[in-house]
Order: C-alpha cells, then sequence, then structure tokens
C-alpha cells in the first residue's frame, strides 16, 4: 500500500513539474512573440517615418540639416588653366665652345683619377653627357595644366596634398615655375612658361600651395634655375 501511494505521490509530483515547465515554456514563447511583433511595429514605423520624410522633401516642404547631407566633398579634376612650354630649359652652345670645356673637364676627370676619386670621376662623365644630349637635341613641347584637384604635367596627375611649395625663377629672359612636392620622386616640377602666364599660374597656386621665400640661392640653383622672384616682385 505504501509503495502504491508512494508511486501515486511520485507521478504526480512529476505531472506538476511538467505543467510547471510548458508553463514556462509557453510563457517564453508568448514573450518572445511579442517581442517579435514590437520589432515588427518599430520597422513599420520607422520606414513609415522615412517615406514620410522622402515625400516632404521632394514637395519641398522640408529642408534638410547640415547633418542630414554628407559633409565629404567630391572634386572634380576641373581643368583651370593650361599651358604649353619646352619640356626643359633649352642649352645654347657652340660646337668650339663645347669642346673647349670638354677639354677642361677632361684634364678634370685625369686630376681625379690620380686622386682616387672614381665615383666622382664617374658623376662628371654622366653630367658631361647629359649637358651634351641636351644641347644636341631639340626640346619637345609638353601640356601643363592647373585643375581643381592639383598639377597635371607630364600627363600625371600631383594632387595638392602632394605639393610643397612653389616659386618662379628667371634665366635668361626664359621664366620657369618651380612646384617643390612631398614626393621622395620628383622631388620638385619643373615648368617653363611664358611671362605673360605667370600671374594667372599664381594666382591659382597661391590659394592652395605655400610661394616659398628663398633668402639666399646656392651657385647650383642659380646655375639649374636661374634668378629667383621674390613675392613682392610678382
Amino acid at each position: 500500500m505504501i509503495s502504491i501511494y508512494m508511486a501515486k505521490t511520485l507521478k504526480k509530483s512529476i505531472g506538476n513539474e511538467f505543467n510547471d515547465i510548458m508553463d514556462i515554456l509557453s510563457g517564453e514563447m508568448k514573450l518572445r512573440e511579442k517581442e517579435e511583433k514590437i520589432q515588427e511595429l518599430k520597422e513599420e514605423a520607422k520606414n513609415k517615418h522615412k517615406a514620410e520624410k522622402r515625400r516632404k522633401v521632394v514637395e519641398k516642404e522640408l529642408v534638410l540639416e547640415e547633418s542630414d547631407i554628407p559633409t565629404k566633398k567630391v572634386i572634380q579634376n576641373m581643368k583651370l588653366f593650361e599651358w604649353e612650354a619646352s619640356d626643359r630649359y633649352a642649352f645654347n652652345f657652340q660646337t668650339k665652345t663645347f669642346w673647349v670645356l670638354l677639354a677642361v673637364i677632361l684634364l678634370f676627370i685625369l686630376y681625379l683619377a690620380i686622386l682616387g676619386q672614381y665615383y666622382l670621376m664617374a658623376a662628371i662623365v654622366g653630367l658631361v653627357f647629359f649637358v651634351y644630349v641636351a644641347g644636341t637635341n631639340k626640346p619637345i613641347m609638353v601640356k601643363h595644366k592647373i585643375t581643381s584637384r592639383g598639377i597635371d604635367t607630364g600627363n600625371k596627375l600631383y594632387e595638392w596634398f602632394m605639393l610643397e611649395n612653389f616659386w618662379f625663377s628667371i634665366k635668361n629672359g626664359q621664366y620657369m615655375l618651380i612646384v617643390e612636392t612631398k614626393l621622395r620622386y620628383p622631388k620638385a616640377l619643373i615648368m617653363l612658361l611664358d611671362g605673360a602666364d605667370k600671374d594667372a599660374i599664381f594666382v591659382l597656386l597661391q590659394e592652395k600651395v605655400l610661394y616659398k621665400d628663398v633668402r639666399k640661392q646656392s651657385k647650383l640653383d642659380l646655375l639649374t634655375y636661374g634668378d629667383y622672384i621674390p613675392f613682392e616682385e610678382i
């Protein structure tokens, strides 16, 4: 009798626990359904709000605030100024002058050979060869452009963030625009120009790049670029 009573009690206890578990599961399912329903209502309300705002913008009932508009600006590569000039400064020398200069340089190279300065010899020979090629071959005409995004020269665009500063020089009546870059190569863009174009180019560049203040030019700079034109004389 006791065993039958205990069995009934155990069965009843198990039944109650099962019912409790079912109630819990049923409650969780109802809670999940309610949460899903709330989420659906939120999404529906959000979509309705977007649709209503879009309608008002289209019908000009609502003006977008600054925070609603993307702040990143897209700059199109529009041409602002263009000019055509020789790709390099023309070396004008007579054949007799070149041979005299070559003889002097050869004597200097021989002196360097005696001193064992072979690297310096190679550098001088390379420079002489460059000057000879530049002097015996005519420069070609190239186009330079100033655009809204930077300077386009040699069919390559150098954007404003790549540029450090700029300045003008004049050598034997030939104006030059020198734009120093932040790149390893080229360190500077050298472009020839007419004196008539100088002012227009300055106006465009001075808004984007700093005009360099050259206090004193080295002999090498004078030989390469000519005389620096101060800011006050532009």
